[in-house]
């Protein structure tokens, strides 16, 4: 029996664990205090088999990983059991009265970040003199480094449990608010942050809200954007929120103006990305037919993607080219930041259900979004010029939290049509009126 030490309504409580020779959990239950004054054996306890596991990397990727289908089955007969049976002995306790000091975990997902931006704003408001901590991975960064609202970010790897364990709990939190969706392991952090008071949600089927002091339902009837505001309204820290903020982001007027010269440029973004990418792109040979419909005689496309896309980008940079097209490469490599500024002068963006799509949308760039099998209702673009596309024949919208791809048609992106593109296009674009640094002529 080996000892190791967890936080919950008694910080100095212990908890006893059993591992076969697999590592599989097996038993639980409390113990009295861990630490002792012989370094011997508290060096003995530090290497047990269920310390290495519990401050491993191996748990952090059983736990977070969902690429594969052997690490979702890990991840559900692992991740499931080890959460609830630290989550039993846990009880539940009430809002502190005074917070001070307040915690914001959410999914490394770009598009979720760049959304969490206003439920973030709507905090700050609630809680002006509290020190706000968004908890990020190198994932997000470069979306959290653009949204309003925290006065700090703490830079973690998710799968470093040991590390950021330690990282998160000497930031001493009053409230940990996780706004990710179905990951065991930002409830497991949750859990073990020493927050006096934890929020997060009950999703259905993912067996995690033993982690938290309160939970709010999680739904898959309304956009992710609504569900992260319910979050924050549900738990019972904030009053009644009757005008939220929208997403936001800011980038400093310093930040450099890439191509400057460009009169009329227009951004393609046909990268997702996780294992099953290819299944939310769109096939190369539809996106040059749509820039030959759309290509004026000043047009530039710029295509975009991250540092790793480079690649693609340019095979098929070099293929627009060849079909007599003007294209240029864009991967930003300062984050967001160029990004965003170009998005301020564009045409209009065509994406991928993607980060860059919600950039896009929310800097209020004309944005054409391109679902498939991401359901527009879930995770569609929202900002103020933004049309969503779906395939004509009412397919696909089949995506919930990410990766229900088994058993569903592999040909869904392939049934949005030029045509239907084209003139999302074109109805965005003929009455837009853009901000008033925009390029001369064009916006």
């Amino acid at each position: 029996m080996e000892l190791i030490s967890f936080s919950n309504s008694d910080p100095g409580s212990v908890l006893s664990s059993v591992v076969d020779h697999n590592g599989v959990y097996l038993h639980l239950d409390f113990c009295p205090q861990h630490e002792t004054s012989d370094p011997a054996e508290n060096k003995d306890r530090a290497s047990s088999p269920i310390t290495k596991l519990l401050t491993s990397s191996t748990i952090g990727h059983l736990l977070m990983q969902r690429g594969k289908p052997k690490n979702r089955m890990l991840d559900y007969w692992v991740g499931i059991p080890l959460l609830n049976a630290l989550g039993i002995f846990r009880r539940r306790r009430l809002v502190p009265s005074h917070v001070q000091r307040i915690g914001v975990l959410c999914s490394p997902a770009l598009g979720d970040t760049l959304l969490l931006s206003g439920p973030l704003q709507d905090l700050r408001d609630a809680f002006p003199a509290a020190h706000i901590v968004h908890i990020c991975t190198l994932q997000n960064l470069a979306a959290a480094e653009i949204i309003p609202g925290a006065d700090e970010r703490l830079l973690v790897n998710l799968t470093s449990v040991a590390r950021t364990t330690k990282q998160i709990r000497a930031q001493r939190f009053d409230v940990l608010l996780d706004f990710s969706v179905w990951q065991r392991l930002t409830a497991f952090y949750t859990m073990l942050s020493g927050a006096k008071f934890t929020v997060g949600f009950d999703t259905s089927g993912q067996h995690r809200s033993r982690a938290y002091d309160h939970v709010v339902k999680h739904s898959a009837e309304r956009h992710e954007l609504e569900n992260l505001r319910a979050l924050l309204s549900g738990s019972g820290l904030v009053p009644l929120i009757r005008s939220p903020h929208q997403p936001t982001v800011t980038i400093s007027r310093f930040t450099s103006e890439p191509f400057e010269g460009e009169t009329d440029p227009i951004i393609f973004h046909p990268w997702a990305s996780g294992k099953h990418a290819r299944l939310r792109e769109w096939p190369e040979e539809r996106w040059i037919a749509l820039a030959r419909r759309l290509e004026e005689d000043t047009t530039t496309f710029f295509i975009t993607g991250a540092p790793s896309d480079l690649p693609r980008i340019t095979q098929l940079v070099d293929h627009m080219r060849l079909a007599g097209l003007r294209a240029e490469p864009f991967a930003s490599q300062d984050g967001f930041f160029s990004l965003t500024r170009l998005l301020r002068r564009v045409r209009v963006v065509v994406s991928v259900n993607t980060g860059v799509m919600h950039l896009a949308a929310i800097e209020g760039a004309p944005t054409v979004a391109l679902n498939g099998p991401t359901a527009e209702c879930r995770w569609g673009a929202r900002g103020p010029y933004v049309i969503n596309v779906q395939p004509a024949d009412g397919s696909g919208a089949y995506l919930h939290l990410g990766f229900e791809f088994k058993g569903q048609p592999e040909d869904i992106m392939e049934r949005i049509t030029v045509d239907q593109v084209v003139e999302a296009c074109e109805s965005l674009t003929a009455n837009y009126i853009g901000p008033e640094y925009a390029v001369s002529g064009r916006r």
